[in-house]
């Protein structure tokens, strides 16, 4: 099979390369694959120097102040010792290179797979997210409005939706019991994280989006956190919601492995940062309206199955899980 000839915007970002950087022959250029590139063209470089993840952005004021600071922060991880994808710097020493309307950065390639969830690696990467929350505890980050935080709203629309779609497939009363016990649980969850309950939540720097396919690893050793686009100010409940969200309530609705993935990632967490009662209070209808709220809106989007499941699957696995995170919650109401 021949080598395929680079494209011609391959080839100029070849030529930006070499003008501005110093790594040496540039041995192999590709874009990555579309689906890989939700927000920014991406291209993976491999040169005399080593391999290199190269992203490119619209030169707008706003959107290179974000960038400059996922490079501070990026800096900051790495001096405290928890793993990053280093950003190469060109000949001037700045690590964006703007060209016309547009910006580059390069970033080292990290050697590695989406996380899989053993009990190693959510040790690794409960640990991780307690370090960082503590290291970046005053860390300079930008304003927003850290007390309403994504998927911090019932997703209403979203869930009758999903029940729509399920019902379409299966016209059972097991549907309609499903919908019952999903949305009670979210009507209560509604209540418990009211605006009053969040201006009791602890903010600081978040990381925004903490789930596997942003933590890199290498066997169950984690090797880097990656994509710091959503990090800023917020309340740390929202970054432990989304942990326990996407390791361990993704993937299963049995009790027993519920019981031992989040016990599991807590109890690691809580050696560096301790919940704050009102954290513990709040923590499962947090993560029970991101999980509802994750899964409608991916079965809307893909109009239909969504990680082996279709619709009323998935309605079904809700309501189960559902259950299992309001036990927990009254549990913790109760004090056992």
């Amino acid at each position: 099979m021949g080598v395929t000839e680079p494209t011609a915007s391959e080839r100029a970002l070849a030529n930006i390369v070499y003008e501005h950087y110093d790594l040496g022959e540039i041995t192999r250029l590709h874009a990555v694959p579309l689906v890989h590139q939700r927000r920014h063209r991406k291209y993976v470089i491999e040169t005399e120097a080593g391999k290199f993840l190269a992203k490119t952005y619209k030169a707008e004021p706003e959107v290179l102040d974000t960038l400059r600071f996922q490079h501070r922060l990026s800096a900051h991880l790495d001096e405290n010792e928890l793993p990053v994808a280093r950003i190469q710097p060109a000949f001037s020493g700045n690590k964006i290179v703007q060209i016309d309307d547009w910006a580059l950065e390069l970033q080292e390639w990290i050697e590695g797979e989406s996380m899989r969830i053993t009990g190693r690696s959510l040790i690794a990467s409960a640990d991780a997210l307690g370090r960082f929350h503590i290291v970046c505890r005053d860390f300079p980050c930008p304003e927003r409005d850290s007390r309403i935080w994504r998927f911090s709203e019932v997703p209403r629309d979203m869930f009758a939706r999903l029940y729509e779609m399920a019902k379409r497939e299966d016209h059972s009363r097991d549907m309609d019991a499903a919908c019952n016990t999903v949305a009670l649980f979210l009507r209560e969850s509604s209540n418990e994280l009211n605006q009053d309950a969040r201006d009791r939540f602890e903010t600081g720097l978040i990381h925004g989006d903490w789930h596997g396919g942003n933590l890199l690893f290498r066997g169950d050793q984690l090797a880097a956190i990656i994509d710091l686009e959503f990090a800023g100010d917020g309340c740390y409940l929202e970054d432990i919601a989304y942990a326990v969200s996407n390791l361990c309530v993704r993937t299963t609705a049995e009790p027993v492995k519920l019981h031992q993935r989040v016990d599991l990632l807590l109890a690691y967490y809580s050696k560096h940062r301790t919940l704050a009662p009102s954290e513990e209070r709040s923590l499962y209808y947090a993560v029970g309206i991101k999980h509802v709220a994750t899964v409608c809106y991916q079965c809307i989007q893909n109009n239909g199955a969504v990680a082996g499941h279709s619709p009323a699957q998935w309605l079904a696995i809700l309501a189960d899980q559902s259950e299992w995170l309001n036990e927990r919650a009254h549990a913790v109401k109760k004090g056992w």
